[in-house]
């Protein structure tokens, strides 16, 4: 089945919008969790609360960057029909970085941990496109 670059685009933008949020939870709970399980609690900011809380907190507030994300690489897959790492990687950053100006958000020192974070969860959905057959390797 042959699928257009406009089907492409449109799945790129739904799993940035979509997945990524999720994804961005996922990471900060497990990071959280395995600071705390091993005593490292210095690399947690202590206004972060319970695993809950930062959990649905960064899902919230990732919303915006993953959504300017989706809509900026849905416009690459739209145009080339692939995705490289690097694009991927690099836009997710620019619109955390973007997100993290306009929006509030009160870890000011994680800034470039939770940047960090974002480049990887772009990676990780990218590979889900990859799995999943709507982009190529």
């Amino acid at each position: 089945m042959m699928v257009s670059n406009g089907q492409r685009a449109l799945w790129t933008f739904l799993l940035y919008a979509l997945a990524a949020p999720f994804f961005a939870g996922l990471g900060v709970v497990i990071f959280v969790a395995l600071a705390r399980a091993t005593g490292l609690n210095s690399f947690v900011p202590d206004n972060v609360g319970g695993l809950g809380e930062a959990a649905l907190a960064t899902f919230v507030w990732s919303a915006v960057p993953s959504v300017l994300t989706g809509i900026i690489l849905a416009a690459v897959v739209w145009r080339t029909g692939a995705l490289s790492w690097m694009a991927a990687a690099a836009v997710a950053i620019i619109a955390f970085a973007g997100a993290a100006l306009l929006l509030p958000l009160e870890l000011h020192d994680a800034r470039p941990y939770l940047a960090f974070l974002a480049g990887v969860v772009s990676i990780v959905v990218r590979q889900v496109l990859i799995q999943a057959d709507i982009v190529p390797d």
